[in-house]
């Protein structure tokens, strides 16, 4: 209860943002990753999984979500979408 209550205007803030983000005419993809890593890019990991998906890992490199980003540059799968992002 008393981690809900600190957080409970960044989260605020959080959903805010994001509501900008969805209403404006840009074209946006928003990557909610899983908890980050120092690890390498391996390239192998799982994205766009329901939220109710209970076999992910809950963890991803640094360098595999960047992985993920830039080959959203030219990929429009998830364009006004927010895929997760693990392993």
């Amino acid at each position: 209860i008393m981690f809900g209550l600190l957080l409970r205007g960044a989260y605020a803030d959080h959903v805010s943002q994001e509501d900008c983000v969805k209403e404006s005419r840009l074209d946006w993809t928003l990557v909610r990753p899983a908890a980050f890593t120092d690890g390498d890019r391996t390239g192998v990991y799982r994205h766009g999984f329901p939220i109710t998906d209970k076999t992910i890992k809950a963890k991803i490199s640094r360098a595999d979500v960047a992985d993920f980003m830039l080959k959203q540059l030219t990929d429009r799968t998830y364009l006004k979408e927010t895929p997760g992002v693990s392993y």
